[in-house]
Parts: C-alpha cells; sequence; structure tokens
C-alpha cells in the first residue's frame, strides 16, 4: 500500500465528511476559496471513497450542503454590505482585477451566472456575493444555486471516486512499477505543459530573451567587445552561407561534443557522474514489474538501432521531405551508429549484470547506448525537417516535443530494462543530438552554397565578344 493511501485511510471518517462540507462552505461564505478552491477537499474525500473507507453518497451530500449553504451566506453577505463589497477593506483585499474578472462574468452571462459560475474557480467564490449587492432575487439565486450546487458536486466527487478506485486497479496491474509510471506520467505532462506553453506564448519567449540581452552584466559585455559582437551579429543573419544555421549548428556541435567528451572521460576514469550507475539500477530493478516489462520490452524493440532507421523513412514520409529528408534522417542515424560502435569498442565499458537485465545489450560495449543514440538523431533530424515545412510556431514546437517525448522513452526503455546504465543512456542522448546538429548544420550550410552559386550564375552578365 502507498503511504499516501494508508495516510487517507488512516484519517477518521467524520474527518473526511467534515472537510468535504467545510470547504465547499468556506468557498464562497467567506471567499476562502480564493486561496483553497472548496473542490479540493471535496476531491480528496471522492477520493477516499474511491479507496472504499467512505461512503461516496454521504460525500456528495456534504458537497451539496456545503456548496449551496456557503453560496447562500455570501450572497447575503453582499446583500448587506452593497456597494461597500468591493470598495471596503475586505473588498481591497481581495483586489480590483479578481473584482473586475468576476463582475465581467456576471454581465457577459446574467443570472445564470449564479450556476454557471459554479464551475468557474474565482466565479464559484465571487459571483455569490456580487449577485446579492447587485439586488438579484434571492429564490432565482437559489434555483441556480442549487442546480449548480447539486450537479458540481456530484460531479467532483464521482471524479475522486473514480480516481481512488482506478489507483487500487492501476496498482494491482503495475504492482511495484506503479511509483515509475507516476514518475513517467508527471514527466510526460511536465514536457506537454511547458511545450504547450512554448508554443502559444512565441512573444513572450523572444521578450525573455531580448531581456536577457538588456542585463546590466551581459549589456556590459556587449559594450566591451562591441567589435566581436558587431562580427558575430553578422554570423546570426539568416539564409547566408555563415549566418543562423551555421553559427547556431557549430554551437550545438560544440558544446555537444564538449559534454559527450566529459561523459566519456567519467566514465573511463570512474568520476562521481558514473558512481550513482549502480544504485539507479538496483532501484529500477526493485520496482519493475511483469506489464510494465512487457510494454517497454515493445518500445525498446520499436527504439532499436534499426527501429531508428524505420523511423527515418516514416518520418520522412509524415513530414514530406522527400529524398533530402531521408537522405539527412539517414545520414544522421549513420553518423550516430558510426560514432557509437568506434567509442564502444574503445571504452569498452561492461554491460549492466545478468542478473539485473531484462535483456542483453544489442551492442558491444556499453557506453553509449547505441539505440538511444541513433534513435535520438533520426527524431531531432525528422523535427527539424517538419518544423521548417508547418506554418505555425506552434506546430514546430509539438513537432519537438514529440522528438523529445520518444528519444525519451528510448533511453527510459534502456535503462529500465537493464540493457545499459544510466550514464551510457545520457550518452546515447547527447551522441545522439551531437550527430543530428552535425549533420544539420553540414547540410544547411550546403545548400546555402549551392544556393549562392546558382544565384551568382543568373545573375552575372553575359559579355560580348
Amino acid at each position: 500500500m502507498a503511504g499516501w493511501e494508508a495516510w487517507l485511510l488512516a484519517v477518521p471518517v467524520a474527518v473526511v465528511y467534515a472537510v468535504a462540507f467545510a470547504l465547499t462552505f468556506t468557498e464562497a461564505a467567506t471567499f476562502a476559496g480564493l486561496v483553497v478552491p472548496g473542490e479540493t477537499g471535496l476531491l480528496l474525500a471522492g477520493v477516499v471513497a474511491g479507496l472504499g473507507h467512505a461512503d461516496p453518497f454521504a460525500v456528495a451530500a456534504c458537497g451539496i450542503a456545503g456548496a449551496v449553504a456557503g453560496d447562500s451566506v455570501g450572497f447575503h453577505v453582499g446583500r448587506r454590505l452593497g456597494p461597500r463589497l468591493t470598495t471596503g477593506r475586505l473588498g481591497r483585499a481581495i483586489g480590483p482585477t479578481r473584482w473586475a474578472r468576476a463582475e465581467g462574468f456576471v454581465r457577459r452571462y446574467g443570472v445564470h451566472a449564479v450556476f454557471l459560475g459554479r464551475w468557474v474557480g474565482f466565479a464559484r467564490a465571487l459571483v455569490p456575493a456580487l449577485a446579492g449587492a447587485t439586488g438579484l432575487d434571492y429564490r432565482r439565486f437559489l434555483l441556480g444555486n442549487a442546480l449548480g450546487g447539486v450537479l458540481w458536486a456530484g460531479t467532483v466527487t464521482l471524479v475522486g471516486y473514480l480516481a481512488g478506485d482506478s489507483w487500487r486497479r492501476v496498482e494491482r496491474i503495475f504492482g511495484e512499477a506503479v511509483v515509475l509510471v507516476l514518475l513517467a506520467l508527471v514527466t510526460v505532462l511536465a514536457v506537454v505543459a511547458v511545450a504547450r506553453w512554448v508554443a502559444r506564448h512565441p512573444e513572450r519567449v523572444r521578450a525573455w530573451a531580448v531581456r536577457q540581452a538588456e542585463r546590466p552584466g551581459v549589456r556590459r559585455v556587449l559594450a566591451r567587445h562591441e567589435r566581436g559582437v558587431e562580427w558575430l551579429a553578422g554570423r546570426f543573419r539568416p539564409h547566408t552561407v555563415l549566418g543562423l544555421e551555421l553559427t547556431v549548428g557549430a554551437v550545438l556541435v560544440v558544446a555537444g561534443g564538449w559534454l559527450f567528451g566529459s561523459l566519456l572521460q567519467d566514465v573511463v576514469v570512474g568520476e562521481e557522474s558514473v558512481r550513482g550507475d549502480g544504485p539507479v539500477l538496483h532501484w529500477l530493478s526493485a520496482h519493475r514489474d511483469g506489464e510494465a516489462t512487457r510494454v517497454l520490452l515493445a518500445v525498446y524493440r520499436a527504439t532499436g538501432v534499426w527501429g531508428a532507421l524505420v523511423l527515418a523513412g516514416t518520418g520522412a514520409l509524415l513530414t514530406r521531405s522527400g529524398l533530402r529528408g531521408a537522405a539527412r534522417a539517414a545520414g544522421a542515424w549513420a553518423v550516430a551508429a558510426g560514432a557509437g560502435l568506434a567509442v564502444a569498442a574503445l571504452v569498452g565499458r561492461a554491460p549492466p549484470p545478468v542478473g539485473e537485465a531484462v535483456v542483453a545489450a544489442s551492442a558491444p560495449g556499453g557506453f553509449p547506448a547505441l539505440g538511444v543514440a541513433c534513435t535520438t538523431a533520426v527524431a531531432a533530424v525528422t523535427a527539424h525537417a517538419a518544423g521548417g515545412r508547418v506554418r505555425t510556431w506552434g506546430r514546430a514546437v509539438a513537432w519537438w516535443t514529440a522528438a523529445v517525448l520518444w528519444a525519451g522513452l528510448a533511453g527510459a526503455a534502456v535503462a529500465y530494462l537493464g540493457a545499459g546504465w544510466a550514464t551510457d543512456v545520457f550518452g546515447g542522448w547527447v551522441l545522439g543530438g551531437l550527430a543530428a546538429a552535425l549533420v544539420l548544420t553540414l547540410g544547411d550550410t550546403w545548400s546555402a552554397l549551392v544556393g549562392r552559386g546558382r544565384s551568382a550564375g543568373k545573375g552575372s552578365p553575359v559579355q560580348g565578344p
């Protein structure tokens, strides 16, 4: 039994019901919902009911009673204060921005705001008081309040109940691996959340970069090296032979080479970063489960060396990049595979012990993880090709997010199954990124050179005899 589950089941059932009522009541009665949403307590109470420790109907009843009673108290507070609701000490503490949002919500939906506001966090806390302050008839308010309270509290309780019951089912399916499943879900959700934010706020991303460039320390460095900065600015002009593509590519190649060299040195010398490989493998081995192992075995086969080559062809078809895109992806695969095999042969690192490995390493030597390197290289080149063809920033971010998740899944499968050490996986990611950066930089530079040559040929005048 998980620690949090044991803690929830140790809470007296009377306390569960009290929390379900109290948080939903104080949400609008005292505006506490602006700090702690009432659905938090009701959702947890529903989870406890799903675990079999409380009656779900009693939880829902407590939530309904608290919601309807709390909103009624909030209504009468607003009725009593009137215009002073937003201008008094309490109103000033809540802030004009929140009141403006709530007033806009009421203006937009009118009397229906009482019912609809139940599903919106800030409105759930403020709309009842605003309804009272504006003189809405209490009987009309009570109708929307009761309908909204019953549907909202019942829905939140049901979601919590299903979550608690589903947790038991997930725990039965994955057993010891349930912690790993949760970590994987959190990681994926975090990556997707960051990607969605970046995709929806390109102006903020650019503004952040500008702010960093305008920091006093950065400006002092720029002023001190003015001539060098002018030369560097020339390198960042796009679509020139020595412009943005080559500069960014060179930076990535140098940074990737430095990082891979540092990892290689740690592996050869046995530095501190490598000493964590054993504990990581032991922990993963202790949390393996049959169902999770079957899933990751399929992932391991799909993201291996040959699986990455299949991805190269599939990616070229999906991105409609044609033979050029397929050639670049295959080139990145070949560079990653060739460099990985050469380094593995030179290092000759022993793979994880057979007793802690589900599958044997598929390539000679352990460092770097060859399948991870090939998959990362091909995924990066495919995302680059797709990003150059889509019309919107958001779609480009989506392609790169998919590439990051696929490469991450490849590494996770290797580490979980014991096909390589943790540093082998990290080395595979770095080598794959390095191979992709190298191939893309050379490809973009060659395209720029060819394009300039063609332009010069077309623009040169024909000399007469």
